[in-house]
């Protein structure tokens, strides 16, 4: 995060300052009619533009070489402006040094981006030199701004090494975890049969039931699945009672671990194999699941995903260590009293938001995704698509393989 944070600010700061000084370039005249039976070509476009020659390989240039020059570039001495004719100059290894610190070296900077990044930083040091020869960094503004953007960088580089420090968990607390929490690794294969809670509009003389009706129907339903009634069928009667008239849903729901259904139906994973559960319901509709089969789930399969886990969870535990050594307050009298905002508020950086300690790390798949534990919703009358065969699932470790 801190290689990303900085590759970031650099180019932006570095893009910035191609822009200041800059005259806007006269305007240009159109390109030339072209040629019946042929295109003309796009505003700022060569009519015919030359291939692009493919970039050289970094590797075939030693590291002592002079990658980038700058001809009446100098940092000035205490008091003066620089010599004239002075030339300043960055080697690979130089330059390479710089790149290696924004960005990860085992995720080598594409040549375009490289020779991008170097012209805009080129560009940085000419103005930052400019503004050392009037004295800016001795402004007491500007030298608060270097405090706050170090304390920035430091917060963040803790973030950082903590990542990394907490990144890869041994082999005896991946075991240990799985072995505290085999209930979690436990995956049911289920049917499941939905019953509208509304009937369709569709038979408008039909009295609405009663909630007891409602209840007395699901019952009913239940029982007959119980008696080992096809549950295909029971859901299309229990659609075409409902006066739906679209496709039923599949009663096939497939896999599910804990975690990955709505808060209120988890005891259907207190269940064995062929067993039923009681009617499950809201407002939207009531829902029954059998249990076809059970697995535990082996380690092996979970194994990468404790791991991440278990990285989250340390990395939060040794953050929330460090916030809790330290007791903070505040002056009410200056601040006012603690409102918490309506949104959340990053803190203040030159150049964009922060992530410094207390920002977990954000591995691919971290955290669930929308609609995660929501309940299915129920078939729409009379239009519309199917239900889908559940909610996904809540957490990383709940996906079944």
């Amino acid at each position: 995060m801190l290689r990303f944070t900085l590759w970031a600010l650099a180019l932006s700061c570095a893009i910035t300052c191609t822009t200041y000084g800059q005259q806007p370039s006269p305007q240009q005249a159109p390109p030339p009619a072209a040629p019946a039976g042929q295109m003309a070509p796009m505003p700022g476009m060569a009519a015919n533009p030359a291939p692009a020659s493919p970039a050289p390989a970094a590797t075939n240039v030693p590291m002592d070489t002079v990658v980038i020059t700058l001809k009446g570039a100098c940092a000035p001495k205490a008091g003066g402006a620089p010599p004239a004719g002075c030339i300043s100059s960055l080697t690979r290894e130089q330059f390479e040094k710089l790149t290696n610190a924004l960005q990860s070296p085992d995720k080598p900077v594409p040549p375009d981006v490289r020779r991008r990044f170097a012209t805009q930083y080129a560009k940085l040091l000419t103005f930052a030199d400019a503004a050392r020869e009037l004295g800016l960094q001795n402004d007491p503004k500007v030298q608060e701004i270097y405090r706050f953007a170090m304390n920035q960088i430091l917060a963040e580089a803790l973030n950082t090494h903590y990542t990394e420090e907490f990144s890869h968990p041994s082999d005896q607390q991946v075991q240990a975890y799985y072995d505290q929490n085999v209930k979690k690794y436990m995956e049911v294969t289920l049917q499941r049969i939905i019953l509208p809670a509304t009937p369709s509009q569709a038979k408008p003389d039909q009295p609405k039931p009663t909630e007891a009706e409602q209840k007395a129907y699901a019952d009913k339903i239940r029982e007959r699945w119980v008696a080992g009634e096809d549950p295909v069928k029971l859901q299309k009667e229990v659609m075409e009672h409902n006066g739906v008239t679209t496709t039923a849903p599949d009663v096939n729901v497939g896999a599910r671990r804990p975690g990955s259904l709505p808060q209120a139906h988890e005891g259907v994973f207190e269940l064995k194999a062929n067993e039923i559960s009681p009617v499950y319901s809201d407002q939207a509709a009531g829902y029954i699941y059998k249990v076809v089969s059970v697995r535990q789930v082996p380690l092996s399969e979970v194994k990468s995903l404790i791991s991440q886990t278990l990285s989250q969870q340390m990395f939060k535990d040794k953050i929330q260590q460090v916030q809790e050594a330290v007791t903070i307050t505040f002056n009410d009298a200056y601040f006012g009293p603690d409102v918490p905002p309506p949104t959340p508020h990053n803190m203040m950086r030159p150049g964009g938001p922060m992530r410094g300690p207390g920002a977990p790390p954000m591995p691919p798949g971290a955290g669930p995704g929308p609609g995660a534990g929501a309940p299915p919703p129920p078939p729409a009358a009379g239009a519309g698509a199917p239900p889908s065969n559940g909610a996904p699932p809540a957490n990383p470790e709940s996906s079944p393989k």
